[in-house]
């Protein structure tokens, strides 16, 4: 990275209102472990390299629900994520009612890839798909397919 190379932000961390994620930024200055850009609200700032890439990551494209939804509060169900690089990733949301089911079945639970959230709507899925691609943590809370 030098001044003037167009960045692009890979994860916003705490700063919502100031970067977007996958958005091209100029570096105006530079130093060991920061850029400064102009940010969203068009000011000056400092920020990690941590949050940028010299290269723009592929965007979402489909976040498709696999399976129909027959509870809200105790299901779980398979979700579909398509990139514009035509990579595929898939995920299981479930909430804590199924997850409580399960362990009164079962001693334990154990899932890399499983997502619980408190409703399973398709407001609260797709809302958290992006939360998790915001920060950078999409890829590695899905696997492979």
């Amino acid at each position: 990275m030098k001044i003037e190379d167009k960045i692009y932000c890979k994860c916003i961390g705490t700063y919502s209102r100031q970067l977007t994620k996958r958005k091209s930024y100029i570096i105006e200055e530079i130093n060991a472990d920061n850029v400064r850009v102009k940010n969203d609200e068009g000011r000056l700032r400092w920020y990690s390299k941590f949050y940028f890439s010299l290269n723009n990551q592929p965007e979402i494209i489909s976040i498709n629900i696999d399976d129909k939804i027959e509870n809200i509060e105790s299901d779980t169900i398979e979700v579909t994520i398509i990139f514009s690089n035509k990579a595929k990733y898939w995920m299981t949301f479930t909430t804590p009612k199924y997850l409580d089911k399960i362990l009164d079945e079962e001693s334990y639970f154990f899932s890399k890839h499983f997502m619980i959230i408190k409703r399973l709507t398709g407001e609260s899925i797709k809302s958290t798909v992006l939360k998790l691609d915001e920060q950078n943590e999409l890829i590695e809370s899905c696997k492979k397919y």
